[in-house]
C-alpha cells in the first residue's frame, strides 16, 4: 500500500502522462501511416513515367528483348523496385527479380478506374493492390488516358511496363518515423515527469511541514509556523494552520499565565491565613481583642479567596459559552442609576463624584449581566480617579446601537498596555488598585459585552483621561412609547 502522498501524486501524474502519450502515439501512428503510405505511393508513381518512356524508347529504336531486359533490371536495382512486363493477355513476360520470378503468372493489372492519382507536377498514374504468386504487391502503371499516346508509335503487341513493390514497403513506410516519434515521446515524458515532480513537491512540501509542525505541537512546542507561498488551496491551508498554531500558542501562554497569576493571587491570602492560624495554634495570642482582630483578618482573606475563585469560575463559564444570556428589553439608564446609587459610599470614600448623563435608551440583553458590566466599569473608574474629580457615565443612541461611555480624569493608561487591559489579572498600577482587586473585573466586562453581541473599547491620553466605550444592540422600539408604557398609572 502506498502511504506517501507525494508518491501517489507522482504515480497519478505518471499515469495521466502515459495515457496521454499513448493516445497521442496511436493517433499519430494512424495519421502518419496514411500520410507516409500516400507519400510512398507518390514516390513510386513518379518512377512509372520515366521508366515506361525509357522502355518505349528502347523498343522504338529496335532494341532486342535480350538488350532491353538487363537495362530494365538495372533500373529496378537502382530505384529498389520491381519492374514487370505484362503482355496483352495479362501474363508476366519479364520480372526484374530473378530470385522469385513471376514470369508466366497472371497479373491483375490496374485499370484506369482503379486508383488514379495526379500529382502537383502533372504526373498521373494508376495503382492497385494485388496478390499474385503468393506475393502481396502494390502495382503501378502509367495512366495511358492522360498520356499523349499520339506520340507513341509502338505496335499493339508490345508488353506494358508495371512497377511493383511489396505492399509492406508502402504500408509500413510510416515506421521509419517511429524511432523519432518514440524519441520525441520520451523527451516529452521526461519533461512531464520533471514538471510533475516539481508540482508534487510544491503541493506536498507545505503538508510535510505541517505534519512536522503538528508533531512538534503534540510534543509541547507550540511556537510553530510554516512558510506560505502563493494563493492556492494549499497556501490557504498553510495560512489556516499558522493561524491555528498562533491561537494554540496564545491559549497555551494564556493558560500558563493564568496558573501563574492565580498562584500569585492566592499566595498572599494563603500566607496570611497560614501565619495567623499558626499563631492561634501556637497559643501566642492571649489578648481576646487581638484574637478577634486576627480572626477578622483571616475571614477577610478567606472571603477574598472565595471571591477570586467565584470570579474565575464565572469567567470560565462565560468563555465556554455555558452561561445563559437572556434576551429582553433592558432599561440601561435605570441600571446605571441603580449602580451609581449602590456605589455612592465607595465614591465618597475615594472623594470622587459620579455624574450620570443619560440618554434614555433601551438595549437587548440580560439585566443582571449588564448591571455587572456597569458595576465593574464604575468601580474601576472610581478606583483610578483622582480625589476631588468626577467620573462621568453617559448613554446615547447611535442608529441600531446604544453607546455607554465611562470616563475618569485619572492618569492615562500607557499605550503599550491598552491592548492587555482586558486580560485576566492585568492591572495597570497594582499599588493604586489595592490588594483587594484581582484584575478580573475588566476581563468579565469584555466577555459579558461580547456575549451580548456588543463591543467594548478603551482609549486614554493625558488630556482627556481614560474612556471605556461599550456598544450594545438597541431595542427596535421607540424610546418614548416604551417609556410611557412603563410610567405608573
Amino acid at each position: 500500500m502506498i502511504h506517501s502522498l507525494r508518491l501517489r501524486l507522482l504515480l497519478s501524474f505518471g499515469l495521466v502522462i502515459v495515457l496521454i502519450l499513448v493516445l497521442i502515439a496511436v493517433a499519430s501512428m494512424f495519421l502518419l501511416r496514411d500520410h507516409e503510405a500516400r507519400r510512398a505511393e507518390e514516390s513510386i508513381g513518379h518512377l512509372v513515367g520515366p521508366i515506361s518512356r525509357a522502355h518505349d524508347d528502347m523498343v522504338f529504336v529496335g532494341w532486342s528483348t535480350q538488350r532491353i531486359n538487363p537495362q530494365l533490371a538495372a533500373y529496378a536495382e537502382f530505384f529498389d523496385v520491381r519492374v514487370l512486363l505484362v503482355d496483352g493477355d495479362g501474363r508476366v513476360t519479364f520480372d526484374s527479380d530473378d530470385s522469385d520470378s513471376l514470369v508466366g503468372e497472371s497479373l491483375p493489372v490496374p485499370q484506369p478506374g482503379d486508383q488514379e492519382s495526379t500529382m502537383s507536377d502533372g504526373v498521373s498514374f494508376v495503382s492497385s493492390r494485388v496478390s499474385v504468386g503468393g506475393h502481396d504487391l502494390f502495382v503501378f502503371a502509367e495512366n495511358n488516358e492522360s498520356t499523349a499516346t499520339v506520340l507513341r508509335l509502338l505496335p499493339e503487341t508490345e508488353p506494358t511496363l508495371y512497377i511493383a513493390v511489396p505492399a509492406g514497403d508502402v504500408t509500413q513506410a510510416w515506421a521509419e518515423l517511429l524511432p523519432r516519434l518514440l524519441l520525441g515521446g520520451g523527451i516529452a515524458a521526461v519533461f512531464a515527469v520533471v514538471v510533475s515532480t516539481l508540482l508534487a513537491q510544491r503541493i506536498t512540501r507545505p503538508i510535510v511541514q505541517m505534519t512536522g509542525a503538528a508533531q512538534a505541537m503534540a510534543r509541547g512546542d507550540y511556537e510553530q509556523s510554516i512558510e506560505v507561498r502563493g494563493n492556492d488551496e494549499v497556501a490557504n491551508l498553510a495560512r489556516a494552520f499558522n493561524q491555528m498554531s498562533a491561537q494554540v500558542n496564545r491559549s497555551n501562554r494564556s493558560m500558563r499565565q493564568l496558573l501563574a497569576d492565580v498562584s500569585h493571587e492566592l499566595r498572599t491570602p494563603l500566607t496570611s491565613i497560614q501565619g495567623f492560624t499558626q499563631a492561634f495554634a501556637d497559643g501566642v495570642v492571649d489578648d481576646p481583642e487581638e484574637a478577634r482582630r486576627l480572626a477578622e483578618v483571616v475571614h477577610e482573606e478567606s472571603e477574598r479567596m472565595r471571591e477570586l475563585v467565584d470570579d474565575l469560575l464565572y469567567l470560565s463559564r462565560l468563555e465556554s459559552g455555558e452561561l445563559e444570556i437572556e434576551r429582553e428589553p433592558v432599561d440601561l439608564d435605570s441600571l446605571i442609576t441603580a449602580t451609581v446609587r449602590r456605589l455612592r459610599f465607595e465614591a465618597a470614600a475615594a472623594q470622587v463624584r459620579v455624574e450620570p448623563q443619560l440618554g434614555g435608551a433601551l438595549v437587548v440583553g440580560d439585566g443582571r449581566r449588564l448591571e455587572q458590566v456597569c458595576v465593574n466599569l464604575l468601580e474601576n473608574a472610581i478606583r483610578f480617579a483622582p480625589a476631588d474629580s468626577a467620573v462621568t457615565v453617559s448613554t446615547r443612541q447611535e442608529g441600531s446601537t446604544v453607546v455607554m461611555d465611562v470616563h475618569n480624569g485619572g492618569p492615562p493608561v500607557p499605550a503599550d498596555e491598552l491592548d492587555h487591559i482586558f486580560d485576566r489579572f492585568y492591572q495597570v498600577d497594582r499599588a493604586r488598585s489595592g490588594s483587594g482587586h484581582s484584575g478580573l473585573g475588566l476581563a468579565i466586562v469584555a466577555e459579558l459585552v461580547q456575549a451580548h453581541e456588543g463591543s467594548v473599547d478603551v482609549w486614554s491620553n493625558s488630556v482627556e483621561g481614560t474612556v471605556f466605550c461599550v456598544k450594545l444592540p438597541a431595542v427596535a422600539v421607540p424610546v418614548a412609547s416604551d417609556a410611557s408604557s412603563r410610567e405608573p398609572a
